[in-house]
């Protein structure tokens, strides 16, 4: 099991209220079971089949390995 910090916790909670209103608005429920990624995105595009039923970043980049380069 991962373990968050604070911050993290804070961000995932408003990333899931924020992601239950585009639910309702779009009607796009998403089910995902460990799946959970945490960290400062620099950059991400998720795939765009909607036929498949999956719903993954085909881009992603995180901050620090962009301030690595």
């Amino acid at each position: 099991m991962m373990t968050l910090t604070d911050k993290e916790k804070r961000n995932f909670e408003k990333f899931r209220a924020e992601l239950t209103r585009i639910s309702q608005k779009y009607g796009v429920a998403i089910k995902s079971i460990g799946g959970l990624m945490v960290g400062d995105i620099a950059d991400i595009e998720y795939n765009d089949d909607p036929e498949s039923g999956d719903l993954y970043p085909e881009i992603l980049m995180w901050q620090e390995d962009v301030e690595e380069l």
